[in-house]
């Protein structure tokens, strides 16, 4: 089966590139919608040369002309005026008798890499002195999108009322790092801040955790008895996490706990005063669990006389490069390499959705620093054992496929690889990093 000249022409019309064809004297021929959407051209081009729009400084220099010219494939990088750059390829087209008979212009919007770039540059500087400063302290909170920066400000805001505190966030956003970062910006600083995950620990110990036991209390308890973690937690702040899976049948103790400033271990009679401060978290929906009695709602209101919420990673975009940053230097420190960011992996970090959050990407600048061969990070190293919806395994492959087919042309048109870097405007390192990953020789 073969394309119609009309199906072609509607091919080519929804390209993400914008393509331009002339003649051999540069007389425009054919222009797709995306190539005025780029270029902010008139959309009546067609038939005038595109040397009229560089005399009318309309075009500061033109690609087309220049390969006419010189009689090759010519590159080069636009800034445009509505703060958009393009990276405009104009490459001839030869009759038989090798001459010039068409040129065809392939132009692309390249900003988003170079706001990346900039974004990287000016977040390696930035957090160079925050990453000792946080580094010396034992945290990690960074942020950087407004957002989190208001989030952030609220929290050392409310740091200072000696309160119940609840955070609410999907799984991984960093709801432990937000506990820690209020214990040590509030009075009790000085004291211990000890974090229990209600969910981790089976509901028929939890009790004899939290509130300890007198001795000879149960069969299977120590001798001597134990000191839960209210005991051990008081005066500082007691972070639970996962507060939705507590029991309910503690959730009444919890609460009287609260209300009282008091306890009694399992066994005993005898109340013994607290002083503490109680963060809680959870990613589950509170309203639903109190609706199907999962939750008590006088806890519920005793716990959240505060309340932060914090959005998924993919809704704060701005954090991501940082963070991503902060990652890598942590974990350069910890294995003595020096791994860099280039600005393909950066593109593929800003571009994943992160289900898992902070937490995931933590993880993924980990996987890629011990896996990635060389000083290069590579984003596909951190999936290599993951399950890939089809979705993005093809448009990986799609662009696998192109960017391997724009490298076999250029190498064709140089000899050298210093020559490709130069008239693409990479690194030399870049060019000979990708020939060997599509096995270019």
């Amino acid at each position: 089966m073969q394309l119609s000249k009309d199906d072609l022409l509607k091919c080519i019309n929804q390209s993400v590139d914008g393509i331009m064809i002339s003649d051999h004297r540069g007389v425009i021929l054919y222009v797709n919608e995306q190539y005025i959407a780029l270029t902010k051209l008139s959309k009546d081009i067609i038939g005038h040369n595109m040397q009229e729009y560089v005399e009318a400084k309309v075009v500061e220099q033109s690609t087309c002309l220049s390969a006419i010219k010189h009689n090759r494939v010519y590159t080069r990088i636009h800034h445009e005026l509505n703060d958009v750059e393009i990276i405009s390829v104009s490459k001839p087209v030869y009759n038989k008798k090798k001459e010039i008979e068409y040129v065809i212009t392939n132009v692309r919007d390249i900003s988003t890499y170079i706001n990346i770039e900039k974004n990287l540059k000016q977040t390696d500087r930035k957090f160079g002195e925050l990453f000792d400063a946080i580094k010396e302290n034992k945290q990690e909170l960074v942020v950087s999108s407004p957002e989190m920066i208001n989030i952030m400000h609220l929290a050392q805001k409310v740091s200072k009322v000696d309160t119940s505190i609840l955070l609410l966030g999907e799984t991984g956003v960093g709801k432990d790092v937000f506990a820690e970062f209020i214990h040590k910006n509030s009075i009790r600083k000085g004291e211990r801040f000890i974090a229990l995950n209600c969910g981790a620990i089976p509901n028929e110990l939890m009790e004899s955790e939290l509130f300890g036991y007198e001795a000879g209390s149960f069969t299977g308890g120590l001798k001597e008895g134990k000191q839960g973690i209210l005991y051990h937690a008081n005066k500082g702040t007691l972070f639970l996490d996962e507060i939705g899976d507590l029991p309910y049948h503690l959730q009444v103790k919890l609460l009287r706990v609260l209300e009282k400033r008091k306890y009694s271990p399992i066994g005993s009679v005898k109340e013994i005063p607290l002083n503490i401060r109680v963060i809680a978290a959870t990613n589950k929906n509170i309203q639903e669990q109190i609706r199907n009695n999962k939750f008590r709602e006088d806890l519920y209101y005793r716990l959240s006389v505060l309340t932060l919420l914090i959005p998924p990673l993919r809704k704060r975009q701005g954090d991501i490069i940082p963070l991503a940053v902060y990652f890598l230097k942590k974990y350069n420190s910890k294995y003595g390499v020096s791994k860099k960011f280039d600005t393909d992996t950066l593109i593929q970090l800003q571009r994943y959705h992160w289900p898992g959050n902070v937490r995931e990407l933590k993880n993924i600048i980990e996987k890629m620093v011990i896996l990635s061969q060389g000083d290069i990070l590579d984003f596909q190293l951190a999936f290599a054992h993951e399950e890939i919806t089809e979705e993005q395994l093809s448009l990986k492959s799609f662009l696998g496929k192109k960017e391997k087919e724009y490298l076999i042309n250029m190498k064709k048109v140089y000899k050298t690889t210093r020559e490709v870097a130069k008239a693409i405007g990479v690194d030399h390192s870049t060019v000979v990093r990708k020939y060997k990953k599509y096995g270019i020789s």
